[in-house]
């Protein structure tokens, strides 16, 4: 299986963050649907479907167009429709709210998404009640904070076996306690982020099939740091055993960050049955990434086998 993890900073890069553009969706479909050979299993980060940020002004008139108004909904319309030029998959598409969606039309929202082709059949997902795993220190401040959450579905084979995939975008360091550890006083030092990653880490744990699991996202966490040693006592991290190099040496292979400051924050994580074929189309994403004009990270592109 091919997969991809992703932030897409909500279609909004070329526009500086300030709204989502459909330039942007249709390039990200396209890319996404011209991967050679084409991703079995797509996860993404900071998705903002519907808000004043991301459709603020062409709500009414897409609505009067008869078009979907969800930006969720015209982008996988939109890789769909990609897909076919080529001759490609099918995508069947979860959403999984986080910030935002009890309100009819709040500021900006945030979710993330996991994709996949029309073989592989999806046996349970949380889209419905995505796990919460936030961390708030604060009770008096804790419904202004943003809130983080952990997808899963669990998808099966033509042949029936099954696997799991967790998606998920942790915190930044608290900005009044950012932490110290490995690597500084920086991402994935902080207590904050710790406590999200046990908690996610323990929602993975209520499923039997932790060996048979794929944890994937934006962790904001670089190699080495807290956050990821905990992460690496149980899972393998798919890119550093493919190219037989420490987490130090990972940090040289960054996935985001903002002005010309760049991290390796993101990652993917396999339990001890998913075995790493390779990492064929994944650059460092620095300045002359081929994508680096449609989000502030760059993807990670692997191919992986369950055993």
């Amino acid at each position: 299986m091919r997969m991809v993890t992703w932030n897409i900073r909500y279609f909004s890069h070329a526009a500086l963050g300030l709204t989502s553009l459909d330039a942007t969706m249709r390039r990200i479909a396209c890319v996404l649907a011209q991967l050679q050979p084409q991703a079995d299993v797509i996860a993404l980060q900071e998705i903002d479907a519907v808000s004043l940020r991301s459709v603020g002004g062409r709500y009414r008139m897409r609505q009067l167009r008869g078009e979907p108004v969800s930006n969720f909904d015209r982008f996988i319309a939109r890789l769909n429709q990609e897909s076919a030029a080529i001759g490609g998959h099918t995508y069947q598409a979860h959403f999984f709210p986080a910030q935002g969606e009890h309100a009819s039309f709040p500021l900006y929202s945030t979710g993330l998404s996991i994709i996949h082709q029309n073989g592989l059949h999806c046996v349970d997902h949380n889209a419905d009640a995505p796990r919460d795993v936030t961390c708030r220190r604060l009770r008096v401040l804790a419904k202004f904070k943003q809130k983080r959450i952990c997808a899963h579905v669990r998808l099966a084979t033509s042949n029936g076996s099954t696997f799991d995939v967790f998606n998920t975008h942790l915190s930044l360091p608290a900005f009044f306690k950012p932490g110290n550890g490995p690597t500084g006083r920086g991402f994935g030092e902080a207590d904050n982020q710790l406590a999200e990653v046990q908690n996610v880490l323990n929602y993975i744990g209520e499923y039997d099939s932790a060996s048979r699991a794929i944890l994937l996202g934006d962790f904001n966490a670089v190699p080495g740091s807290k956050v990821y040693n905990t992460l690496a006592t149980d899972f393998v991290d798919a890119h550093a055993s493919h190219l037989g190099i420490s987490p130090t040496e990972l940090r040289n292979y960054p996935t985001g960050g903002f002005w010309r400051f760049r991290y390796r924050l993101d990652h993917i994580f396999c339990g001890a049955e998913v075995l790493v074929r390779d990492f064929e189309g994944t650059q460092p994403g620095r300045s002359d990434h081929p994508w680096s004009h449609l989000s502030d990270h760059s993807p990670l592109i692997a191919r992986l086998s369950v055993g």
